[in-house]
């Protein structure tokens, strides 16, 4: 196969414009396109040649300014007269002879499918890391209902079995099956690819959700610990059980990743936020409103610095190659955000790192 190579700058910057993914419009100075890439007359509706020509106006923008702005959401109209919501970003590029417009815009709705499909690659991630550790989870219980059943038969071939002993072995064996049941629902939800549902929850059975899938292998194969102090006073939230379950497990395994060889200890904490001292924004609209948090402390490593600001963006990782793709914690301020809420991290005075996660109570 032979590839074409651009001979000149501009060339150059021709070939990069059609190949990006986002639809992207030069205009000039009198909002007149000079220049669309396919994907602008893709999510526009239009073949990207007959773009050339048309003003801004033509194309239905809100704002009919073409003044420089962040990406914002808006929307842009098709040839049928219908709207089409994007994320859109206006660059003004100027150089000694000419001025023109960059506008890029993504289709909002593609945007969102990208992220779902995001979500559950990670998701599915995590299914992989938590494997074995599930796998040592089930197998206790099962050990015992084995075994309790085995002692159970033995005993009635010796007609030795009293009542007592037998509801003693019941109860065991009952114990026992609840307890698988409960962590085989727990990756069920958690591994179970879905839209985003929201219902009224408990807070710390998510945390607790989460504990139960990473337990085993934090004690036997990491040397960590685990301490709990969640809040018994927290009532009732209203989010998606298992997205934020899945935000757990992110900060938890992020925290196992950080520990040394010779183990530490992981913190997980909730409490409750009242409506005079909860962050601003959190309900989308600026208010204050009642809020629960929630944190994972490790007594690991800590974290560079100049990195704070970076370690939410995608694929971005400090780990070595092949023990993370960088979208842990990405997927988890994804999801965060869905849910008008906030996260952060910060170095702890001792050394470790702590992940805060703030909820409004209603969304």
């Amino acid at each position: 196969m032979v590839i074409t190579q651009p001979k000149t700058t501009g060339e150059f910057y021709e070939h990069l414009l059609q190949a990006v993914s986002a639809g992207v419009l030069v205009l000039d100075d009198n909002g007149i396109v000079t220049s669309a890439n396919p994907a602008a007359g893709r999510i526009l509706g239009w073949k990207s040649e007959q773009l050339i020509g048309r003003t801004w106006a033509d194309l239905g923008a809100e704002d009919q300014s073409l003044a420089e702005c962040p990406p914002h959401q808006t929307t842009l109209r098709q040839p049928d007269g219908r709207s089409v919501l994007v994320n859109l970003a206006i660059t003004p590029v100027s150089d000694h002879i000419t001025s023109t417009t960059m506008v890029s815009f993504t289709h909002r709705q593609e945007l969102e499918q990208l992220n779902e499909a995001l979500l559950h690659t990670q998701r599915l991630a995590g299914i992989g890391l938590l494997t074995a550790s599930v796998a040592h989870e089930l197998n206790t219980p099962l050990s015992i209902i084995a075994a309790t059943c085995s002692n159970l038969l033995h005993e009635i071939e010796e007609n030795s079995l009293g009542m007592d002993q037998l509801m003693r072995y019941v109860q065991m064996i009952e114990q026992s099956a609840w307890r698988s049941a409960r962590i085989v629902e727990v990756l069920r939800n958690y591994s179970y690819a879905e839209e985003m549902q929201t219902a009224v929850t408990d807070l710390n059975m998510i945390i607790e959700d989460a504990l139960v899938l990473v337990q085993h292998q934090f004690r036997g194969e990491f040397n960590i610990q685990i301490v709990k102090q969640l809040d018994e006073e927290l009532k009732t939230i209203v989010l998606d059980h298992n997205r934020l379950t899945q935000v757990l497990l992110n900060l938890l395994i992020n925290a196992r990743d950080a520990m040394p060889l010779t183990g530490g200890t992981v913190e997980v904490r909730s409490w409750r936020i009242p409506a005079s001292e909860s962050l601003p924004g959190l309900n989308g609209n600026g208010a204050h409103r009642e809020a629960y948090a929630f944190s994972v402390r490790d007594t690991g490593s800590g974290i560079e610095p100049t990195l704070l600001e970076r370690i939410f963006d995608p694929f971005f990782t400090t780990k070595q190659t092949g023990k993370g793709a960088g979208l842990g914690l990405f997927t988890s301020r994804q999801i965060v955000e869905q849910h008008n809420g906030r996260i952060w991290a910060e170095n702890n005075e001792m050394g470790g790192a702590t992940f805060t996660v703030v909820l409004p109570r209603n969304l």
